[in-house]
C-alpha cells in the first residue's frame, strides 16, 4: 500500500487531545490539513493516569484525522508538560586549540562533547540541551564565539529534563495505536516557536500556555529560550471551584466560556443566568458577577504563580514585549487584563497564526492549537512522518560526567539550595452566596447555559517557599465577603 509523507503532531492535554497533519510549503512552514480536538480522559496534571482511557481519547483524534485526510498514521512528533519537566544549567569550558589564531569550530564542538557527557538522575533522561552563551576568557560574552581571540571557551547550557516515567507512559499509549514518536518535546518550549514574532524572541518574552491541568512558562531572551517551568494548576482549578456554585460538572465548561469574567469588577453587578439542572424542569439561578468572582480567585493564583516564576527566571526586568498568553483557557474573557494587573506587564493572547502559510491560518485561529503547531515546526525541521493511504469507500485517497540534580516538588519562591520544597498545595474552593430569591432579582434571570534549576549543575532552579506561604495567609479568607446580591431592579 502506498505511503504518504506528512508531518504528524499529537498533543494530549489533561483535557483535551489535538492532532494536527501538515505538508510543507517551499519555505518550509506547515500547510495545515488537518486538526482535531478531543475531549481526553486518564491525564492529570500532565501526567497519564490511566492508560486505556488515555489512548482511547488520542485513538479517537487520530481517527477523525485519518477519516478526513484518509490515512492512518503510523509515526508522529508528540508534547509533554508536567512538573515533572523542568530545567537545570551547568557551566563547563575548555582550552582553544589555537589561540593565536581565534577560537574555531573544533573548540565549539569539543565543548558540546563536554555538555553531551553530563549525565540526568537515573529517574530522568535530557530532552534538550540549550547553550545560552559563550565567554571567551571569561570577559568578553558572545553570540558567536568562532573567530574570537582567546585561551579559555565557556557555556552555560539550559538542560530541559523530564522523569522517565511519564515519557514511557506516552509511548506506551502510542504502541498501543501502532504509533511511533519520532520525537518528544517539552510543550513550554515547542509552543513559544509557534505564538512569539522575531522581535519577541529578541527583545525577550514570556510565553504562557493555560492548559486544562497545567501551566507552562517560558521565557525567551535574545533569541534564546531562557527558563521553563511547569505551574501543576489550569483552568480544571478553576473549573471545580465554579462547581461549589451547585453547577453541575457538564455545564460548569460551557457556563465559564460564555458567562464567565476573570475580572470581577468588570462583571454585571446584577445580572443573572439560569443553568439547568438535573432535570430538564429543574434550573439554577447565577449571579454573574459571583461567577467572575470564584474565576477571578483562582485565576489570580495562576497569575502570582506566573509572575514568581519569571522573576526565578532572573530576566523579568529584561523582557521588553512582556507576556504572550496562549492555550485554551487564554481565551476566557479578561484573562489578558488580569494578568496585566497582576504582573504589571504588557499582555497579549497568541495564537499560532504567523506560524502557518496564508491558507492554514483560519485553521489554528484558536489558542488552544498553537502547542500542536510548535510541534509541527519542530516535525518541519526534523523530518516527514510515514502515514498509509487508506481507500475511502466509494472514491479514491486524498494526498493527504557532572550530574544534574534531582527534581524536588514544585513550589514558587527564590531558588534555595539544599532546602526542601513541600509539595504544591491548592486553594480550597470558595463557598458562594446564593443569589436573590426576590421577584425582581428573578425577573432579571437570563436565558440558560447551552450544554452548559544556578549556574551550575548542582543548583537547578528550584524556588522558595516564599509566595506560596503568602497565598496560604489567604486561603482562610471566604468570598462570601465579595460577593453581592442583585438590586432589586431588572435588567
Amino acid at each position: 500500500m502506498e505511503k504518504k509523507n506528512y508531518i504528524v503532531a499529537i498533543d494530549l492535554g489533561s483535557s483535551n487531545v489535538v492532532v494536527a497533519v501538515a505538508e510543507r510549503d517551499a519555505e518550509g512552514r506547515p500547510v495545515v490539513r488537518s486538526i482535531v480536538s478531543k475531549p481526553s480522559q486518564g491525564v492529570k496534571a500532565g501526567m497519564i493516569t490511566n492508560i486505556e482511557q488515555v489512548s482511547n481519547s488520542i485513538k479517537a483524534a487520530v481517527e477523525a484525522v485519518g477519516e478526513e485526510l484518509g490515512i492512518r498514521i503510523t509515526e508522529a512528533y508528540t508534547g509533554i508538560s508536567g512538573d515533572f519537566v523542568r530545567c537545570a544549567r551547568h557551566t563547563d569550558h575548555v582550552f582553544t586549540s589555537d589561540p593565536q589564531n581565534g577560537v574555531n569550530r573544533t573548540d565549539v564542538e569539543a565543548l558540546f562533547d563536554r555538555m553531551r557527557n553530563v549525565q540526568a538522575p537515573d529517574d530522568e533522561t535530557i530532552m534538550e540541551r540549550i547553550p545560552q552563551n559563550y565567554l571567551v576568557d571569561e570577559n568578553q560574552e558572545v553570540a558567536d564565539p568562532v573567530g574570537s581571540f582567546g585561551k579559555r571557551l565557556a557555556s552555560t547550557f539550559n538542560f530541559i529534563l523530564c522523569a522517565k516515567t511519564p515519557i514511557e507512559r506516552l509511548n506506551l499509549a502510542l504502541r498501543r495505536l501502532g504509533i511511533r514518536s519520532l520525537g518528544m518535546y517539552a510543550n513550554a518550549l515547542v509552543t513559544g516557536a509557534a505564538v512569539l514574532s522575531a522581535d519577541e524572541k529578541e527583545e525577550g518574552a514570556a510565553v504562557v500556555n493555560i492548559g486544562g491541568g497545567v501551566t507552562d512558562v517560558a521565557v525567551y531572551y535574545r533569541n534564546v529560550p531562557r527558563y521553563i517551568a511547569t505551574i501543576p494548576m489550569g483552568a480544571g482549578a478553576i473549573n471545580n471551584d465554579i462547581r461549589t456554585l451547585g453547577i453541575l460538572e457538564r455545564h460548569v465548561d460551557s457556563l465559564k466560556r460564555k458567562f464567565g469574567s476573570a475580572v470581577a469588577e468588570l462583571a454585571p453587578e446584577n445580572k443573572m443566568v439560569s443553568v439547568k439542572g438535573r432535570t430538564a424542569k429543574e434550573t439554577k439561578d447565577i449571579l454573574l458577577h459571583n461567577l467572575a468572582v470564584v474565576i477571578e480567585s483562582r485565576a489570580r493564583d495562576i497569575a502570582e504563580y506566573v509572575a514568581q516564576e519569571i522573576r526565578d527566571s532572573g530576566f523579568g526586568d529584561k523582557l521588553a514585549y512582556g507576556i504572550v498568553l496562549t492555550g485554551g483557557s487564554a481565551q476566557l474573557q479578561h484573562i489578558d487584563e488580569l494578568f496585566r494587573r497582576v504582573t504589571g506587564m504588557e499582555v497579549r493572547i497568541g495564537t499560532a497564526e504567523e506560524a502557518v502559510d496564508e491558507t492554514s491560518r483560519e485553521k489554528v485561529v484558536s489558542p488552544a492549537y498553537s502547542t500542536a503547531v510548535g510541534l509541527l515546526l519542530r516535525g518541519a525541521a526534523h523530518g516527514d512522518c510515514a502515514v498509509t493511504d487508506i481507500p475511502r469507500q466509494g472514491g479514491a485517497p486524498q494526498p493527504a560526567g557532572p550530574t544534574i540534580p534531582r527534581a524536588t516538588p514544585y513550589s514558587a519562591g527564590k531558588p534555595a539550595t539544599g532546602v526542601s520544597a513541600a509539595p504544591y498545595t491548592p486553594r480550597p474552593a470558595a463557598a458562594p452566596t446564593p443569589p436573590p430569591t426576590t421577584p425582581a432579582a428573578n425577573a432579571a434571570t437570563e436565558g440558560a447555559a447551552q450544554g452548559a534549576a544556578a549556574e551550575t549543575a548542582e543548583t537547578p532552579h528550584r524556588p522558595k517557599r516564599g509566595l506560596l506561604d503568602k497565598l496560604k495567609q489567604k486561603l482562610g479568607t471566604r468570598l462570601d465577603d465579595f460577593f453581592t446580591g442583585s438590586e432589586d431592579e431588572e435588567i
